[in-house]
Order: C-alpha cells, then structure tokens, then sequence
C-alpha cells in the first residue's frame, strides 16, 4: 500500500519558481484545511513559496473529514511511540515525493506543525539524513523514543511556540523539548505566550513568519 498522502495546496503568485516549499502538519482530528489558510496570510512576505498541508494517513472516528497521524485513546508513552513508528513512514514518503515531484532540496523545505503535527515533526525530522529549513512546533511536545539520541542524524533551526493555558499539551512540554534539543546542540528557541489556550494566536502566526524569512533568508 502507498505511504503517500496528499492535501491542499496554495502555489506562488503571479506563476513564480516554486524556491521554497512550507509544510503544513495539522493536529490530530482535523485535516489540511485546518492549516492552510496560514499560508495564504503569510503568502506576500515569502515569494516563490510553495505551501502545502497533508492530510494526516489516518481517518479520525471524532468527525467527519478528520484525520490523525495516529489514534490518541491513550496518551501513554507506548501508545504515542508505537503511532509515531507506524505513521513516520508516511511524513518520510511523503517528503521524498515533494521532493521529487518538484525537484527541490530538502534544505529549501520549512515545518510548520501543531500539536500532533509538531509530535511528528520533533520525533522525525530530525533522524533524516538531510537537513530540513527549519520548523515551527506550536503547542506540541517532543517524544524521545529509545535510542533517539543516537537515531538523530539532522539539525536545523527550530521555534517552539505554546500557550501558558493550554489545557492539552502542557507548556512545559515545550520548555523540555527545548532543553533536551539545546542541548544536543539544536539552534532552538521558544516562546510561551501568556492567555492563550491550545492554539495559535496572531502573535504566533507574526513571531513564525519573521522565523522563517529569517530562516530562509527572504
């Protein structure tokens, strides 16, 4: 069975090169369209900038239209690092494709994750052997497998971001991720933002688009 996932898509204006590609990775029961929209408000400031957003690999029971990168009936550690080994194949193909299907260095592509989405991208963006841009993890958590510090193979800038209220994923878990990859020599950084729940405010969305032109040097 194909390990390739698709979603929407927003291309370049006015027929530009696609140069730099942003991946969207929604959180867990709600699908691409959830994350798009950020980039037709980031669109203007970064040009030749191809924006795509997945649908996660799994059909979510919570809703019509939803999806999960893996199911959340228990949030024990076994059950969240058995569903990151099923569904990284699926992030990884799908990085493989884009980059074939529109020739582009994995260097040139950034991460843009939410809570599920930002689980995937800390656990596994970092054991592929060519770097990525860079990420943005909102409101997520880093997940350490066994044998995660000798699985890691990459480094590229990272921006955590999470609500101090956030009733979900505790801000804490934003502040550990950043002292476990800080200290395995990541060029990390975070913000915990007071007043704000599980999301993204527009502060967020403005501190993650001055990140990435920073970034990707646009």
């Amino acid at each position: 069975m194909s390990k390739i996932i698709s979603g929407p898509l927003i291309p370049p204006t006015d027929n530009q090169k696609v140069k730099h590609i942003v991946i969207f990775l929604h959180g867990y029961g709600a699908n691409g369209a959830d994350l798009i929209n950020i980039g037709n408000e980031w669109i203007e400031e970064l040009p030749n900038t191809l924006f795509i957003s997945p649908n996660a690999p799994f059909r979510c029971p919570i809703a019509e239209n939803s999806f999960q990168w893996f199911e959340l009936t228990s949030i024990s550690p076994e059950n969240i690092g058995q569903g990151l080994k099923i569904s990284g194949p699926y992030l990884n193909d799908f990085v493989e494709d884009i980059k074939q299907k529109y020739k582009i260095e994995e260097k040139k592509i950034f991460f843009v994750g939410f809570s599920q989405g930002t689980m995937m991208a800390l656990n596994h963006l970092c054991k592929r052997k060519s770097s990525c841009a860079g990420l943005i993890g909102y409101s997520g958590m880093l997940f350490e497998n066994k044998g995660f510090d000798q699985e890691v193979k990459s480094k590229f800038p990272i921006f955590l971001y999470h609500g101090r209220n956030d009733d979900l994923i505790r801000y804490d878990y934003s502040i550990e991720a950043y002292n476990k990859l800080h200290s395995m020599g990541f060029n990390i950084q975070y913000r915990i933002q007071n007043n704000l729940g599980h999301g993204i405010d527009a502060l967020g969305l403005l501190l993650g688009l001055g990140f990435i032109k920073k970034t990707l040097s646009i």
